[in-house]
């Protein structure tokens, strides 16, 4: 038994060590979209706020309305929705952030209207 386990335990150490490769590339191959959401009236910072890039990547504003999504992948970026609190709407069209590089920081901000 204690061979069998040993043995196992081996096998998911060798897997794990496999695994460690450059499998998921460095911080610095990505980009960050950061900004503000805000009341166009005021220009109020609007918490509660999300924001989707590229569909799988969302953040929820803050207290003063401002979000940060980290890890976007190079190349065309998109901000695919934003869902805003009760009472609001997305001013316009949904802002774009564009083609961006690895390491950038490109800044979208979300002007928002009482509904």
């Amino acid at each position: 038994m204690n061979r069998v386990r040993s043995g196992f335990l081996i096998i998911v150490a060798a897997l794990l060590a496999g695994c460690g490769g450059n499998g998921i590339p460095p911080a610095q191959t990505y980009a960050v979209v950061t900004g503000r959401a805000y009341d166009v009236a005021t220009n109020q910072g609007v918490p509660g706020v999300t924001i989707n890039v590229d569909v799988v990547l969302s953040a929820t504003t803050a207290a003063d309305g401002t979000y940060r999504i980290t890890s976007v992948p190079v190349g065309q970026c998109q901000i695919y929705s934003v869902t805003p609190p009760t009472g609001y709407a997305v001013q316009g069209a949904l802002p774009a952030c564009g083609s961006v590089t690895a390491g950038q920081v490109v800044t979208v901000d979300i002007p928002l209207a009482h509904s």
